[in-house]
């Protein structure tokens, strides 16, 4: 409980407390929409990043729910919407701090 307690106010969750796809959906279909322009083919030209949400690589390869696929450009619509899930509740949006100007509200 008291893990928990130091990270809740930075919209950061684990476990039980996590968010689901529904409840992160919105944020998360902001944020796709700005890094791509919901192109899940996309790839940055200037760096590693490539995929809807704008993955790079080592961040890319460090998410459980990567599923394999060594870039997130080549794996499919549904496991790219996992893994920015499952990197939504370990960062909450700091990742994609870039692109904040236009998704955040």
């Amino acid at each position: 409980g008291l893990a928990l307690l130091g990270t809740a106010g930075m919209g950061l969750a684990s476990g039980a407390n996590a968010a689901t796809w529904s409840q992160a959906k919105p944020t998360l279909d902001a944020i796709k929409f700005c890094e791509s322009s919901n192109n899940y083919q996309a790839q940055n030209p200037t760096s590693t990043a490539s995929g809807a949400y704008q993955f790079l690589d080592t961040t890319w390869q460090s998410l459980d729910a990567s599923a394999g696929y060594s870039r997130a450009k080549f794996a499919p619509a549904s496991v790219q919407d996992a893994a920015a899930l499952e990197l939504y509740n370990e960062m909450g949006t700091s990742p994609w701090a870039a692109s904040s100007s236009c998704w955040a509200k």
